[in-house]
């Protein structure tokens, strides 16, 4: 199973990390890392960088582990962990993502909470959502008894009132890539963004939008 994810989320996985801004990027955790070829990836695009992953799954890791079985102990850590209580201190992350696994999740704002209190100032959240309005997506859902999409708009809120700002919401097909960062006052970028929601009638699925404005340098 862990295998076919692999390689079914190869080209979404692809996409989702191409948006990322890598730069100043030291330390990194993915969360829910499955079978670790995200964790993979991630060595290869930051070759500096220690890199830890966490799966509540004991089959996750193992497979992680042996896939990443050459950096092991050295750039890269993997253990059994449950995103509600991240088994880190706080401000340890420069970047925390998680793929194909936040809908999996129980108690999202507990688990924002956490992945907010692990994250430097200024550090990134990057994780996949689903698009609710997807009917493959949608019949994904039915079938999954544990994966639960709510409407993105409740998720962004949630995130806000973890702490996160600069919440950025882009789609394609039925994924949706979420950016946000943890305190306002530090950015990597030189512009902020601001994700903009229309909702359609009956039946029409909802349009996002990102709106960037350049600031001013100082």
């Amino acid at each position: 199973m862990l295998w076919f994810m692999n390689l079914s989320h190869t080209p979404m996985a692809k996409w989702h990390l191409s948006l990322i801004d890598w730069q100043g990027v030291n330390t990194i955790l993915d969360e829910g890392c499955g079978g670790g070829k995200n964790i993979q990836r991630m060595l290869k695009r930051c070759p500096t960088a220690l890199v830890y992953g966490i799966d509540y799954a004991e089959e996750s890791v193992k497979a992680s582990r042996k896939m990443n079985a050459h950096a092991l102990g050295k750039r890269c850590f993997i253990e059994q962990g449950n995103a509600l209580s991240l088994p880190f201190e706080e401000g340890k992350f420069d970047l925390v993502t998680a793929f194909e696994t936040v809908y999996f999740w129980p108690d999202l704002s507990k688990a924002f909470s956490e992945t907010h209190r692990v994250l430097k100032d200024g550090g990134h959240f990057v994780f996949s959502y689903g698009d609710r309005e997807n009917k493959a997506m949608a019949r994904w859902e039915e079938q999954i008894e544990a994966m639960h999409l709510l409407p993105i708009e409740e998720v962004t809120q949630m995130l806000t009132e973890a702490g996160f700002h600069q919440v950025v919401v882009k789609p394609k097909g039925a994924s949706i890539h979420v950016e946000c960062v943890k305190n306002s006052t530090q950015r990597r970028k030189d512009y902020c963004s601001l994700s903009v929601f229309t909702f359609g009638g009956k039946g029409t699925p909802p349009q996002f939008f990102c709106q960037e404005t350049e600031l001013a340098n100082n």
